[in-house]
């Protein structure tokens, strides 16, 4: 059966496998699209277990992706995968140099793509108009860096930035083709800061979205504050168990025949990566044959 959307993973969901065994295992579960995420292991976390924000099997550097992107992308596409962005943590700011390096290394490797975050919010009260300004001048920058490696500049939706939400991040998408700037549609943060129904958050940046991030959270009570009311924290869970009811936001994207790759995104706690990305696509692929 024809899926209305291919699956793919994020490499740092990952982390106790080579790249040779996460391209096994991808290609066993019918995840054809692959992203990279080039970083650096803090020296605390050398030699320390396997985690996604940890030590990491695959231990993958910018200065590496850019020195091996030949050899990796043919492993990549051998295996009939599609290799699809690069993930660095990257702000729109940073050096001209840093940023033409993760260019470069993404071009090299055929991703595509390159995820390029907003600054961090400010602490405090801000004038949002000015912020936003600044923003788009910061991208406009940017994005003409990222044209002479043909890659495409995307944002993530994610919690506590200035694209948490949809209509904020349209905001910013807005001053730009959809050729040069996309937006990962990260539905596990809507379930953080800018949940709103599925519907009108496809429609909202429909022409924008570049691929989607699908994965499951779950707020659990941690107790109560001087004032009495309950403080809250934020846990990763299973798809199936996630506070947002994810078949929804399936549906949503299919009807409005959004065709972009999904990319699955299961960080739940205790349980190695190997079985978060199976369960996961099993669950997807539950959903997506019965519409």
């Amino acid at each position: 059966m024809t899926l209305p959307m291919s699956l793919g993973v994020t490499a740092v969901m990952l982390p106790e496998l080579t790249l040779q065994q996460q391209i096994a295992l991808c290609c066993e579960l019918g995840v054809t699209h692959y992203c990279l995420r080039p970083r650096i292991i803090a020296q605390e976390q050398v030699g320390q277990p396997y985690s996604t924000w940890g030590n990491y099997a695959f231990d993958l550097t910018l200065k590496r992706l850019v020195a091996e992107a030949v050899t990796i992308k043919k492993q990549i596409t051998d295996a009939g995968l599609t290799v699809f962005g690069s993930v660095p943590a990257v702000v729109v700011d940073a050096d001209v140099d840093e940023l033409k390096l993760h260019l470069e290394g993404a071009a090299a490797v055929g991703a595509g793509r390159v995820r390029v975050s907003p600054r961090a919010l400010p602490q405090g009260p801000f004038n949002y108009e000015n912020r936003l300004e600044e923003e788009i001048e910061l991208f406009v920058k940017a994005v003409a860096l990222a044209k002479p490696y043909s890659q495409k500049l995307v944002m993530e939706t994610h919690c506590g930035s200035l694209v948490s939400g949809p209509g904020l991040a349209l905001n910013i998408c807005k001053a730009f083709s959809p050729d040069e700037i996309g937006v990962i549609f990260d539905i596990a943060n809507f379930n953080s800061e800018g949940a709103v129904q599925p519907n009108l958050a496809v429609a909202a940046l429909k022409d924008y979205i570049d691929h989607i991030h699908i994965g499951g959270m779950q707020v659990a009570n941690t107790g109560y504050d001087a004032n009495g009311f309950a403080t809250r924290q934020r846990i990763m869970s299973p798809l199936t168990e996630s506070n947002l009811y994810l078949p929804d936001w399936i549906k949503a994207l299919v009807e409005a025949q959004v065709t972009v790759p999904m990319l699955i995104e299961d960080y739940t706690p205790n349980k190695p990566g190997a079985l978060r990305l199976r369960e996961a696509s099993k669950a997807v692929h539950r959903v997506l044959e019965s519409l």
